[in-house]
Formats: C-alpha cells, sequence, structure tokens
C-alpha cells in the first residue's frame, strides 16, 4: 500500500500494532510503534533482501526506535538482530539506528544496538543516530541522494508509523 502526503511517497510493506516495515526511496524503515520483537525483526529482513535487490545503486536499512520510553530488546530479539546485522547482500549499502528517545533507558539501547552494529558491521563503526538530522545526511551520503533531507525523513518517518 502506497501512502503520501505533500512531500513524501512512502510505500507500506507490513504494519502490526508493535512494528511497521516501509519503503521510502532506497530506503527501507522499520519503525517500532512499541518494543522491539523478534517477529519485526524477522519480517524486515525477509522483506529487505528482494526490495533491496530490485533498487538500482543498492539500499539503505533504517530501524527508528520510538521517543516513548522502550527497553532494551530481551533475548531472542537481540539474536534476531544480530543474525539481520550480519546478513550478506551486495545491496545493502548500510544499516542504521535512529533512537528518538533520550534518558537513561535511550542510553542503554543506543549502547546494545552499537555492540549489534559492531558485530554485524564486521568492525566498521556503527550508525546509531539522535536525531532524524544526523540520520538524513548519513541517508543522503550513503544512498547519494540529494533528495534526503531533514525534513523529509522526518515526514516518511511520520507517514509510515501513522500507517
Amino acid at each position: 500500500m502506497v501512502t503520501s502526503s505533500s512531500s513524501v511517497k512512502v510505500e507500506l510493506l507490513e504494519q502490526t500494532d508493535v512494528y511497521v516495515v516501509a519503503t521510502w526511496r532506497r530506503l527501507m524503515l522499520l519503525v517500532w510503534r512499541r518494543q522491539a520483537s523478534v517477529a519485526g525483526v524477522e519480517r524486515s529482513r525477509a522483506l529487505f533482501q528482494p526490495w533491496a535487490a530490485r533498487q538500482l545503486g543498492g539500499a539503505a536499512f533504517l530501524v527508528v526506535v520510538p521517543p516513548q520510553r522502550t527497553g532494551p530488546p530481551d533475548e531472542a530479539t537481540r539474536a534476531a538482530m544480530q543474525r539481520a546485522a550480519s546478513t550478506p547482500g551486495g545491496y545493502l549499502k548500510g544499516m542504521a539506528t535512529l533512537i528518538e528517545a533520550e534518558g537513561f533507558i535511550a542510553a542503554s539501547v543506543r549502547a546494545l544496538m552499537m555492540r549489534l552494529q559492531a558485530r554485524g558491521t564486521q568492525g566498521s563503526a556503527p550508525n546509531i543516530f539522535r536525531t532524524t538530522a544526523e540520520a538524513a545526511a548519513w541517508v543522503a551520503a550513503v544512498l547519494q541522494d540529494r533528495e534526503v533531507t531533514p525534513e523529509r525523513l522526518e515526514e516518511a518517518i511520520r507517514v509510515a508509523r501513522e500507517g
């Protein structure tokens, strides 16, 4: 299902009360509505591979952790995230996480995501962002897409989250 606002066109691939998997341009978004789950991680991984293979120049993947309080993922979800982060494929240009929350729990989630991404990316620096502007700069650079701006990425996330 394709949904759009005045500035972005987002394709919703799957949505539940816990997560949304959507695409915008050559970026796949896994937008958590609640606590991260194995099902969301596994479904986004399964949807990413065939979609990304069709994107000329490759694609990127952005996980969005909501601003409301969420705790660190449980052990099973962490294992699923580790598998997803280490998935090979020449079409994956980069993977990042945007953690919109603040505070102690958000800091622990950031630390955990940094460890998971560092293991999955074989030593390259993990991409963990606190703001949409930081994430948009990364997406624009990794995809070499000047149309990606902080405002448009923020709007794409909002459209995906609202479904």
